[in-house]
Formats: structure tokens, sequence, C-alpha cells
């Protein structure tokens, strides 16, 4: 973190850092709440209702995916920021490590097992003989980009630490744009169904990690 940035999160009133630290959070997630949304509305007018009710089975998954995205993000990011504050950068990387280390063993303890046994998550979670297939489709997708979601969560989280939120912001914002633009091209152009609404959405999230990994390997 650089001395500015540094001297803004010391000096700064705290009724003005917590409304500039606060508010792209906010809109940030806001925006990623989108992500469901903007999926849903393109599966129903290009493949039908039945798609839609066999992409919102797979919703209840996802937000496990990301409450333990964000039990790793926030703790260590809340870590992250008392280190930075006391001035130890030396125990903030070795969080930041550990952070990243966790988060990859999560997204394989998450994405092996339930792809190991999809058929039965699926019928644990309500889906039925007229959306399996639908459902299927898009969760097989989904899990391969776990880790995908579950670091770019995690990362957003860690940007906020060190008082990046509108750099975090704009990432999520990014990957809700890139996402609104290919799923119309994977679903009505390559006419790929719910599998293409769910690899349009790992790959916005992919392409926002890769923006955030160069922040990182920059220095900052």
């Amino acid at each position: 973190m650089d001395n500015r940035q540094n001297d803004i999160l010391a000096n700064d009133k705290i009724g003005k850092l917590l409304f500039d630290l606060s508010m792209p959070a906010m809109v940030g997630m806001l925006v990623m709440a989108l992500y469901n949304m903007v999926d849903t509305i393109f599966v129903g007018h290009g493949i039908g209702k039945e798609a839609i009710a066999g992409v919102s089975i797979v919703f209840p998954l996802q937000m496990i995916v990301f409450a333990l995205a964000q039990l790793v993000g926030i703790g260590g990011s809340s870590i992250i920021s008392r280190a930075l504050g006391a001035g130890d950068l030396e125990k903030a990387k070795t969080i930041f490590g550990n952070v990243i280390t966790l988060s990859f063993v999560m997204s394989i303890l998450i994405t092996v097992p339930c792809l190991i046994y999809i058929d039965k998550i699926l019928i644990l979670f309500g889906a039925t003989s007229t959306i399996y297939q639908h459902s299927k489709d898009y969760l097989s997708v989904i899990l391969i980009g776990t880790v995908f979601s579950l670091f770019s969560i995690v990362t957003n989280n860690l940007l906020r630490s060190e008082g990046r939120a509108k750099i975090a912001m704009t990432t999520m914002i990014a990957s809700s744009l890139i996402n609104i633009i290919l799923d119309p091209i994977f679903i009505f152009v390559f006419k790929m169904g719910t599998k293409g609404a769910a690899i349009a959405t790992v790959l916005a999230q992919a392409i926002t990690l890769l923006w955030v990994i160069s922040y990182y390997s920059s220095g900052k």
C-alpha cells in the first residue's frame, strides 16, 4: 500500500472514511446482485420458463459459495487491515498469502465433491425431470468456475482492507457489464442455452480476476 493511501486511512476523519469506503462497497455489491438477475432475463427470453426454473434451482448453491468466500475474505481483510494499521507489513503479506491459499483449497473442496454428486445435489435442491437438464448444464459450468467466483469475492474484500474500495467497486461493475455483454452472445448467437449463460458468468469473473491479479502483481 502506498504512503498516500496509508496517510488517508490514518489521518482522515472517521465519518468521511466510512462514507468513502462503504459507498463503493455498497454499489459494487448491488451490481454483483444483478448477476443472477441478468442470467435469468436472458435465459427466459432465449430459452424459456423451464430454463429459468433450472437456473433458479442452482442459486442457493451459489449463495453458499458466496457465503464461504465472504467468510474467508472478510476474516482475512479484517486481520490485514489491523496489521496495516499497526505498520506490520510482513504480517499483512503473510495473511494475504494464507487467504489466497485457503481460497484455492476451498474452491477445490467445493468443486470436486459437487461435480461427483451433482445429480444428487440437484435432486436435493428440488430439480424435476422438466428442468433437470437445464439445471445440470448450468451448475456443471458454474462449479468448474468456482475458483474464479470465490477468488473474485475474496480479493475484492482484500482490496477494501487496504482502502481500495473504489478499485473493488470497479472490478465488480466491470464483471457485471462483461456478463451482460457475453450472455446474449452465448445464448442467442452460439445457441448454447443455459450452459452458455453459465459460461458467460464464469468468463466475466475470470477476466476481472485477471485484472485484480495484475493490480497485485504491479506491487501497489
